[in-house]
């Protein structure tokens, strides 16, 4: 896959109805990288879709974005079970959702809990899908499935930090 940020890099993605999309099941429950087309509907997200499973997905909606926050998830999802043992952030092979393209000029990015989510940025920020932004929100689903840190005052700030160093 041709990512934004990270060059040319190897990813899994699985044959469907004579097409490929940003799914695989062979980490945990899967990794699955969807399009929100600057929507905020996560209901209404579709599959990227490629013709010969080469992800030269560079055009004007910098759809490259989503090969980042694909071969993020599944960098990460290795980091952690390579070297701490561990399926996936729930410790049983939770799978790792990403959406991509969300809103208009969104400048952020999230766990919601559920999913990671991905902003395009706003024109002073660019689309934020890169590696360490990647493994940042997938660990703030990792602490709370582990130390459970309330996102506010000092656990806020701790739970912001283990992000940060493991992004």
């Amino acid at each position: 896959a041709v990512t934004a940020y990270s060059g040319t890099r190897p990813i899994v993605a699985d044959s469907y109805n004579g097409t490929y999309r940003l799914r695989e099941s062979g980490r945990g429950n899967g990794i699955e990288t969807y399009d929100m087309n600057e929507g905020t509907n996560y209901g209404n997200a579709v599959d990227f879709e490629d013709a010969d499973n080469y992800w030269d997905n560079v055009n004007a909606q910098q759809d490259e974005v989503a090969t980042d926050a694909h071969w993020g998830a599944e960098s990460t999802y290795d980091y952690y079970w390579l070297e701490h043992g561990r399926n996936s952030i729930d410790g049983n092979g939770l799978a790792l959702r990403s959406y991509v393209h969300y809103d208009v000029a969104y400048a952020n990015a999230f766990w919601d809990g559920q999913r990671m989510t991905y902003g395009d940025g706003n024109g002073s920020w660019s689309p934020l899908t890169a590696l360490d932004i990647c493994a940042h929100e997938i660990t703030h689903g990792l602490t709370s499935y582990t130390a459970d840190l309330i996102y506010a005052n000092e656990s806020g700030a701790l739970n912001e930090a283990y992000s940060d160093i493991f992004g």
